[in-house]
């Protein structure tokens, strides 16, 4: 003998109606963050340096290009100059546009006379975003790169 149990409950199937829904809206919700935080997880973020100068008085400039996706407003592209063993000097950050397009950065500050000669180089690039984590914003790195560049006399 078997016995079967199939209670109608008419206020159950509504509840999973709106249930259903209420999963849907928050889907779709996370989706985008999710597509840009596979974007960023898969390399998308890249930001790159390609050339710098060096002026007699000092004057230092680094220029290259980034891309980023990004909902945060606070994206900034940073930029430092090894000045010996794993020492770093950093220049200010600037704004930068996280549309998915491809974007050139040039960013100059002043220097000691003489503290670089031109010739062979490492500078460190990075995207950060400052988030918010309470009163404090704390720094999230996107994408960040060491590379070798040859400071050009102007």
């Amino acid at each position: 003998m078997s016995l079967s149990f199939a209670p109608s409950f008419p206020a159950f199937s509504s509840l999973s109606r709106a249930a259903a829904v209420a999963v849907g809206v928050v889907l779709l919700t996370v989706a985008p963050a999710a597509t840009s935080a596979q974007a960023a997880d898969e390399g998308f973020d890249q930001v790159t340096v390609e050339s710098g100068s060096i002026t007699s008085d000092g004057e230092l400039t680094l220029a290259g290009s980034y891309r980023c996706l990004s909902t945060g407003d606070s994206v900034r592209v940073a930029a430092s100059i090894e000045r010996g063993e794993n020492v770093w000097y950093g220049m200010d950050s600037i704004p930068a546009s996280c549309d998915g397009s491809w974007h050139q950065w040039s960013n100059t500050k002043a220097t000691e006379p003489g503290a670089y000669e031109p010739g062979p180089v490492r500078v460190k690039t990075s995207l950060v975003e400052f988030r918010r984590s309470g009163f404090i914003p704390m720094p999230t790195v996107h994408s960040e790169q060491v590379q070798e560049v040859v400071l050009t006399q102007v």
